[in-house]
């Protein structure tokens, strides 16, 4: 009842319905652009048939400074006919008649029509649109005007999640800010194991930037990951000082979600429908039954008379292997096996449909407004043995009402549900260990053992039958707040949050006999012990607070305040229990597992608190001198007395130069806004609920003059009361600026921060006779900067823009004990005065050319007796290391930095276009540098002998025919194979790419009538994600892959088709 397999038949009829559909909207669609052609026709003959042309000409301005505007459009009302200004605002057209309207539009500013009525020269001055100019962002514990703000912020809109072709909006922000980071290792539903930054790295304890939800910290990034995308109205980003009002959780950014709320006016129902197609992406370096007999065949002629056929016996059985015989093999481990080519990435992976659907109310009044949502998705993965897949289910209703003058209410609640199944084993690093010649099957339909006699190893049986785990959230979430007007200008508002997370996770292993060709039972089984556990956590978030806010405009003088006090409690409870011995009846309950064998059962309950004043202090100039500044008192649970309270807050400075009059007459000048900010903020990350408080472990222990085990307890570890937050400090410089009245604009900002209190551990001498508590003892650095650039333009009805962004950051380890050893390979715990997770390799220089050359390697080299002797020999094609300490040996001291593996150049350039009813949004994401060492089964050739073999390096490898290979040569020597390929520089990569990360081409029909039906919008859409992209990866990975080789699940592309509909 849980074994679902997918096949192409439920792809199809999956399909079916989104294929019905937009066949009967392209034609719909057909048949009305045939009826405006028709129309269109008609009204270009009416034009032409005019006996008189008027020749207008005139000149578009700015009312605010009476310079002229390049690039204006001037269209005849009524007709697709028109101009545009030159670069002084200058401007000729000619109209068919003097009862002709010309309407005047420029990007910024209002449109204005105006009657030709006899005249031949007319003069406009465009106004500025206020709307826009007076645009308000999302801050901390409010809002602000972006002309007035002074910290590094970015604001993403609703566009950026509209009819993209992915259900996670984390995804969707991926390149879109400089500065954000985002990573992910796979593209299963629900396990893309997402990682967030802000300005690089904060600390070696890790840490991901806070998530506020309608100004409510949310519970858990859970709520985030999985909202539903068409919710969010915008997401901002603090990046700096912006962030401190958040005190001891902002050092890492803070990620602001706004949802969207109903407006006045008739009620107004959306409704949107995607069906999304997912194929496989770039396939992973596993072989085929031919390209393993290759690699075999080749590493045999290069190691001649020491060549190693394995269990394979020899050469001939391997050539019979290279050709594509399927059949009977005699070998020299196994006796005789059946092998044909049966690759388990062919046989487990393809193409899968997944579908979203989602559905709003909205509308108001003067005074109330509300929005009630819904959503669901069902998120397939490319596994075609079993069912790998998410459904999830969004409800949200948002509900303002203003109650009279002086009182407004405001309501957010929301529910997220989402369950998660996949198979419990068969999609680990197994699925890239087995030779891809084992068919899954035998004869008589029994699972097929992996060499014949071996059987612990059989990916498509242990995804079949091997399993389930399940994965249950339920999420609830509700905002309610009361905003009382005092005064003028003075309101007090009180908000309380409440959420609560039910998580439930039952995973059960069975165990699946494997059989011989032949039939007979293998000694072993895919799962050698079945097993069943099941997890139950709950965790319940409450926030209460209460804000005092004030606005005072006095003359040209403005100011704001903000005075607040908030209390934070979260409360967790686990209960987890295991059982061996489960056998599958049909019922997945703990209770069908043995309690003879191993019985777990654990659980736990846990809270902390956070108590916090805090207070934010604005006052600008003339819109022209801006000063804010910001402090918060926080108070944790986490900390012992004497460190549980703790200040942060930070300073902000803008100048906005274009207000000063000596820059009016600047004329491609439109603005310039120089700030600058500081900020101290706080981490928790690496600090645990009670970690100034010794636990008792209970347990067991061997013990007694007859030994046995015996209950018995044990201090957990050595506990601090001087454990404090990890304190960063940032400096930011940044400028804003556009030109040729706000076509052109961009950003850059410079900034450094350092974490001066960072958790780490102390080395103690021995007999302290227990762990250590970390101390606030580390330090690190970052610096890094931000840049963004834009044109947005329109060439008669044709609106176009383009936008780049690229960010960097780079670190260095300070101060931290214990990090001045250096090992080959990435170095984790951190290297004192190199960045986090330094890469040393050995430098090599060219391949042994000759026996003379490896003679002369060894007398110079071998001092300590280290290199490869005798089967083990370097000869010529093999890697020469570098003596670099030139100490006549080749050790771990020779090994030279080469980088770090953290992403560098980050970048996203946007591209978008409309004309008519038709859009287009192009979206291409990448970076230019990041370091990749390879590890795993497919790092290089023969990493090990009963593993598969990556097919990255055929054909390239050193022989005596190709001696400028560009990789040593092959060998099924082990230890050789390790020589010369592991922890040399050569096997760094860079993971330069560049992808188009979204691709959408839309139609929209406003005020459709079907019959007597009005639709408002109609609009059809095709969505494309990951589609292609350029790597410098040689290997032959996904870019977004990591570094490990020992997972081959495939990253997907996705195509999509949706529809929208709103009356």
């Amino acid at each position: 009842m849980n074994k679902l397999v997918l096949n192409k038949t439920n792809s199809i009829n999956r399909l079916k319905p989104a294929l019905l559909c937009s066949m009967l909207v392209c034609i719909s669609s057909h048949a009305f652009a045939l009826e405006k052609r028709k129309i269109g026709m008609m009204e270009t003959v009416e034009l032409n048939s005019a006996t008189q042309q008027i020749i207008i000409k005139g000149k578009v301005v700015t009312a605010e400074d009476n310079l002229g505007c390049p690039g204006a459009n001037i269209m005849i009302k009524g007709t697709n006919q028109g101009t545009t200004t030159d670069f002084d605002g200058n401007f000729t057209i000619s109209v068919p008649s003097s009862d002709a309207i010309l309407v005047f539009s420029f990007i910024g500013y209002q449109e204005q029509e105006i009657s030709v009525a006899g005249k031949s020269v007319i003069n406009v001055a465009l106004v500025a649109d206020q709307k826009k100019l007076d645009e308000v962002i999302v801050v901390a514990y409010g809002t602000q005007k972006k002309v007035t703000s002074t910290g590094s912020i970015e604001t993403v809109t609703a566009k950026t999640f509209q009819d993209r072709a992915v259900t996670n909006p984390v995804l969707a922000l991926q390149g879109e800010t400089p500065g954000l980071v985002i990573t992910r290792s796979s593209s299963r539903p629900g396990r893309e194991a997402i990682n967030m930054q802000i300005r690089g790295a904060t600390s070696i304890n890790g840490g991901s930037p806070l998530i506020v939800i309608d100004g409510t910290p949310a519970i858990n990034n859970e709520a985030f990951y999985n909202m539903n995308p068409d919710d969010i109205q915008s997401v901002t980003v603090l990046k700096d000082a912006s962030a401190a009002l958040y005190g001891s959780r902002s050092s890492n950014g803070v990620i602001m979600v706004t949802t969207k709320k109903g407006k006045s006016g008739k009620m107004k129902i959306d409704l949107s429908t995607t069906t999304r197609v997912n194929t496989l992406g770039i396939r992973p370096q596993s072989p085929t039954m031919q390209q393993y007999a290759t690699i075999w065949l080749d590493a045999a002629k290069e190691d001649g008379a020491q060549a190693n056929y394995w269990g394979w016996q020899s050469k001939e059985n391997l050539q019979l292997m290279q050709s594509g015989y399927a059949g009977i093999y005699s070998t020299l481990y196994w006796g005789d096996i059946y092998i044909a080519n049966a690759p388990r990435y062919d046989e487990m992976f393809g193409s899968s449909v997944s579908t979203f659907n989602n559905g709003s109310i909205s509308g108001g009044t003067e005074n109330t407004n509300y929005r009630v949502s819904y959503g669901y998705s069902e998120d397939m993965g490319a596994l075609q043995t079993a069912y790998d897949g998410k459904k999830q289910y969004n409800v949200r209703l948002n509900y303002d009402y203003k109650v009279n003058n002086w009182l407004n209410l405001e309501t957010n609640m929301s529910y997220l549900k989402y369950s998660l199944s996949s198979p419990s084993t068969g999609l680990d690093g197994s699925l890239a260990q087995d030779p891809p010649f084992f068919p899954s099957r035998n004869p008589y339909g029994q699972w097929y053992a992996n060499f014949n006699i071996a059987g612990n190893r059989n990916s498509v049986a242990a995804t079949v039958d091997g399993g389930r785990d399940q994965t249950i959230r339920d999420q609830i979430m509700m905002n309610l707040s009361a905003t009382f007007k005092l005064y003028k200008g003075l309101s007090f508002q009180t908000k309380v949050a409440y959420s609560k997370d039910f998580y439930t996770n039952l995973r059960y292993e069975i165990t699946v006999p494997q059989y011989s060709w032949y039939g007979d039972l293998a000694p072993e089984s895919v799962n050698s012990a079945s097993s069943i556990r099941q997890e139950d956590k709950q965790i319940t978030y409450q926030n209460y607070g209460g804000f005092l806010n004030y606005e005072k405009q006095i003359g040209d003088h403005s100011f704001s305040g903000l005075l607040g006090i908030t209390a934070e409690k979260t409360e967790d409870t686990r209960l987890y229990g295991y059982r061996k011995g489960f056998v599958d009846n049909g019922v997945y309950d703990l209770n069908m597992g043995s309690i003879e064998e191993k019985v777990e059962a654990t659980g736990g309950r846990g809270h902390n608190g956070l108590y916090s004043y805090l207070a934010r202090v604005n006052y600008g100039y003339k819109n022209k001198y801006l000063l804010e500044g910001s402090w918060r008192r926080d108070g944790s649970s986490k900390f012992g007395d004497g460190n549980k309270w703790n200040n942060f807050g930070g300073v902000q400075a803008g100048w906005v130069v274009t207000e000063e009059g000596f820059m009016k007459n600047l004329k491609p000048l439109s603005y310039l806004k120089l700030r600058y900010s500081y900020g101290e903020m706080g981490s928790q990350s690496g600090i645990s609920n009670y970690s100034y408080v010794s636990n008792i472990n209970n347990g067991s222990a061997l013990f007694g003059s007859t030994a046995a085990l015996q209950t018995a307890s044990s201090v957990a570890g050595i506990t601090s009361n001087d454990i404090s937050w990890e304190r960063v400090a940032m400096n930011t410089f940044g400028v804003d600026f556009s030109f040729f009245n706000k076509k052109l604009f961009g950003s850059f900002d410079g900034y450094k921060k350092r974490n001066n209190g960072m958790l780490t551990n102390v080395i103690y001498p021995d007999v302290l006779g227990g762990t250590a508590p970390k101390t606030n003892a580390g330090e690190l650095e970052t610096k890094g900067w931000e840049a963004t650039l834009g044109y947005r333009g329109q060439i008669g009805k044709f609106k176009y823009s383009i936008a780049a962004n690229m960010g960097d950051s780079q670190n260095i380890l300070l101060k931290k004990e214990n990090a001045t050893a250096i090992t080959n390979g990435v170095n984790t715990n951190g290297v004192l005065g190199y960045p986090l997770n330094p890469i040393f390799l050995y430098e090599t220089t060219n391949l042994f050319r000759d026996q003379a050359e490896v003679d002369a390697y060894y007398a110079a080299n071998n001092n300590n007796g280290a290199l490869p002797t005798g089967v083990n020999a370097l000869r010529p094609g093999d890697t020469q290391r570098v003596d670099l300490n030139k100490d006549g040996q080749i050790d771990v001291k020779d090994v030279k930095f080469m980088g770090d593996t953290q992403a560098h150049y980050v970048y996203g350039l946007n591209l978008n276009g409309t004309y008519g009813k038709f859009d287009t949004s192009i979206f291409f994401q990448g970076m230019l540098q990041q370091n990749v060492l390879r590890t795993g089964f497919f790092s290089y050739p023969f990493n090990t002998l009963y593993g598969s073999q990556t097919t990255a390096f055929i054909g390239k490898t050193w022989t005596e025919t190709n001696t400028d290979a560009e990789y040593p040569r092959m060998t099924a020597n082990t230890t050789r194979a390790a020589w010369n390929w592991a922890s040399n520089d050569f096997a760094l990569q860079n993971n330069q790419y560049i992808r188009l990360k979204s691709l959408i081409v839309g139609y929209t029909l406003d005020d459709l009538k079907i019959g007597n039906f009005p639709i408002d919008k109609f609009r059809i859409y095709f969505s494309g994600n990951d589609l292609f992209e350029f790597s410098k990866v040689k290997d032959g990975y996904d870019p977004e892959y990591g570094d490990s080789s020992n997972t081959i699940y495939p990253f997907t592309r996705t195509l999509a088709i949706g529809l929208n509909v709103s009356f």
